[in-house]
C-alpha cells in the first residue's frame, strides 16, 4: 500500500504531517542516526529499509559525511522525494519491497517507521536473519518505531500519550479515528518481543531511546551461526 493511501494524505504533505502524527519524531531520527556513530565502528555503507522520503538517510549522511547510502522502498512516489532530498549525497535508491528485495552487503542497516508494516512475526524474523547475513560482523541494525509496552497499563498510558499528541493537531475525535485505523493496518510488536526476534536472529540488542510507545533499537550483528 502506498504511504499516501495508508495515511490518507497527499504525498507532498508527508514530511510536514508525519511530525503531527508521531510524537518526538525529530528526536527519534536524531537518536537513530547518532547510534551509528556511538558504537565506534567504521561505517562506509548504510542500507535504509523503507526509506520513504529519505528523512533518516539524510540525517545519517549529515552525521557521517561521505557514507554510501542505499535506500529501498516500494513506493516510487516516495523514492522520487528521497532522490531530491539526497541529491548531494552518495545515494542509490531501489524500488522494491524490502521484505523480499536483496539487502546489499553493508556496515549498517537503518529503518524508521517501516518495520511495523510486516504483518507476521515469522516474516520479520526472516528479515532479521537476512539483515544479519548482509551485515559485516559487528555491523549495526538501527530501527525507530512504535513498540508498545507488554504491561497493559503501561501500553494504555502510551496510547493515551499518542492520542494527546494527535489531538493537539486534529482534535480528540480525529485522533481516535487515526489510532483505530492504523491499528488495523500496522502491526506494533511489544518492545520485549521485538528484542527477542532480533536476538534469535543473532543480534545483541540495546535501547538507545525510549518515550511512551516509541523506541530506537540498536542491534549489533554477531558472526553467522
Amino acid at each position: 500500500m502506498a504511504v499516501s493511501s495508508h495515511l490518507k494524505i497527499a504525498l507532498n504533505e508527508y514530511d510536514a504531517r508525519i511530525r503531527t502524527f508521531i510524537p518526538d519524531y525529530e528526536t527519534m531520527l536524531d537518536a537513530a542516526a547518532s547510534a551509528l556513530v556511538a558504537v565506534g565502528r567504521p561505517v562506509t555503507k548504510v542500507v535504509d529499509l523503507g526509506t520513504g522520503t529519505g528523512a533518516l538517510a539524510a540525517r545519517v549522511a549529515r552525521t557521517m559525511p561521505g557514507v554510501e547510502l542505499v535506500g529501498i522502498d516500494e513506493d516510487e512516489g516516495m523514492l522520487g522525494m528521497a532522490a531530491r532530498r539526497l541529491t548531494r549525497h552518495r545515494a542509490t535508491l531501489i524500488a522494491g519491497n524490502f521484505v523480499r528485495t536483496a539487502i546489499p552487503r553493508c556496515d549498517a542497516i537503518t529503518a524508521s517507521f517501516a518495520l511495523h508494516h510486516i504483518e507476521r512475526r515469522r516474516a520479520k524474523q526472516a528479515l532479521y536473519t537476512r539483515a544479519r547475513a548482509a551485515l559485516r560482523p559487528g555491523g549495526l541494525l538501527v530501527s525507530a518505531d512504535c513498540h508498545p509496552a507488554s504491561n497493559g497499563a503501561l501500553a494504555a498510558a502510551g496510547r493515551q500519550a499518542w492520542h494527546a499528541h494527535l489531538a493537539g493537531s486534529y482534535g480528540p475525535r480525529q485522533a481516535e479515528s487515526f489510532l483505530r485505523a492504523w491499528a488495523h493496518e500496522d502491526f506494533y510488536v511489544p518492545l520485549d518481543a521485538e528484542l527477542t526476534l532480533l536476538q534469535f536472529a543473532g543480534f545483541t540488542t540495546d535501547i538507545v531511546w525510549r518515550h511512551g510507545s516509541f523506541a530506537v533499537i540498536a542491534a549489533v550483528a554477531g558472526r553467522g551461526r
